[in-house]
C-alpha cells in the first residue's frame, strides 16, 4: 500500500518517558484546532502507551523502544476520496485506519522486529468529528480522542466489522481506554 500524501501542518507529540510518538498532520488551510488536538493527545499519551504494552497486544516494552502512529486530520472531500479509493465506499466517514501489521493482538503471529514500531496511519475527518461531538453531546476533544482510540484498536488488529463477538471486544476495550483517559485528564 502506498503511503498517504496528506501534509500541511505537522507536529510530533511525545511527553515524558511515554514510548508512544504521534506524528500529527492536518491539511487544513488554517491551524484547525491543531494545538488543541496536540494538547488532548498529550493528556492521553500515558494511558495509550500503557495500553499498547498491556495484555491486549503482543508488543513488549523491553524490546520495542518506541511506538509510532501517524495521525492525519482532513476534510470531508479528502476523506470521501480516501474512503472511495481504499474501501470502495463513496462517502465520507469519521475515521479510517491503515495498519502496518495484520494483527498485533496477543495471539498474533506477525513478527515485530526489536526497536521502534510504526503501527500505521489514522485519518480523522474534522467535519465528521465536529458533527459527532455535537450529536453525542461531547467536546470536540473527547470525540477526537474517541476516534483516535477506535483507529488505534484497528491498527492493532481489532475489527468490529468481523462479527458481533469482535464488536463487543473492541467496544469493551474502547470504553476501558476512554475511562482511563477521562480519569487521567481530571
Amino acid at each position: 500500500m502506498k503511503r498517504l500524501e496528506i501534509m500541511a501542518y505537522t507536529k510530533t507529540i511525545q511527553i515524558d518517558k511515554s514510548k508512544l510518538v504521534i506524528h500529527l498532520t492536518d491539511n487544513a488551510r488554517s491551524k484547525w484546532g491543531l494545538e488543541a488536538c496536540e494538547k488532548m493527545m498529550q493528556d492521553s499519551l500515558k494511558v495509550l502507551s500503557n495500553f499498547l504494552f498491556s495484555k491486549n497486544t503482543c508488543l513488549d516494552k523491553k524490546i520495542h523502544q518506541e511506538i509510532e502512529v501517524d495521525l492525519h486530520f482532513c476534510g470531508d472531500k479528502r476523506m470521501r476520496q480516501i474512503n472511495s479509493e481504499h474501501r470502495n465506499k463513496d462517502k465520507t466517514t469519521d475515521v479510517l485506519s491503515f495498519p502496518m501489521y495484520e494483527s498485533l493482538r496477543p495471539d498474533s503471529t506477525d513478527f515485530v522486529l526489536p526497536g521502534p514500531v510504526m503501527l500505521g496511519d489514522i485519518i480523522i475527518s474534522r467535519n465528521v468529528a465536529r458533527k459527532q461531538a455535537r450529536e453525542f453531546n461531547l467536546s470536540l476533544e473527547q470525540e477526537v480522542i474517541h476516534l483516535f482510540c477506535h483507529g488505534l484498536l484497528h491498527l492493532l488488529g481489532y475489527d468490529h466489522e468481523i462479527s458481533e463477538k469482535e464488536e463487543e471486544i473492541m467496544e469493551s476495550l474502547e470504553k476501558e481506554i476512554l475511562l482511563k483517559i477521562k480519569k487521567a485528564r481530571k
